[in-house]
């Protein structure tokens, strides 16, 4: 197991509970920062600098997509290459592929998602994913 609490997560997810059930899995083992919508995901970006974004699609203030965007689109390549997981309800075609070509590393569909693959998929990417995102999109909309 990695107890690695220098590895910073940034969850942006509107849903408390669901965030507390990820910081459950997930913060006895990396640093976890919360934002409850995309406005305050974006502020704790910048001041956090996290290894990984789990990211919510459907939010307040800024969409999930939106903010995606403007992470690939940010100046600092830090910032840019930030590793991204989605984590959202949505599950259609078009919002796999609209995420694909903003390169996250992983979709899931919260609904199908098995919490340990998520688990697994996590340390993966901070582990041996090497820098910046993914050119391939794992798909893990149809699970469970």
């Amino acid at each position: 197991m990695y107890d690695d609490l220098t590895k910073k997560i940034l969850v942006v997810e509107d849903d408390v509970d669901f965030r507390n059930s990820l910081f459950g899995i997930l913060g006895h083992e990396y640093t976890f920062v919360a934002a409850s919508d995309g406005e305050e995901g974006m502020e704790k970006l910048l001041v956090h600098r996290p290894d990984l974004i789990i990211l919510d699609l459907l939010l307040p203030k800024i969409d999930g997509f939106e903010f995606l965007k403007r992470v690939r689109e940010y100046p600092d390549e830090g910032i840019k290459n930030t590793h991204v997981i989605v984590l959202s309800n949505l599950a259609g075609n078009e919002d796999f592929i609209k995420a694909q070509n903003l390169k996250v590393d992983a979709y899931y569909v919260k609904a199908h998602a098995d919490m340990a693959e998520v688990k697994a998929k996590i340390k993966d990417v901070l582990y041996q994913g090497g820098g910046g995102p993914r050119e391939e999109v794992l798909d893990f909309r149809n699970m469970g």
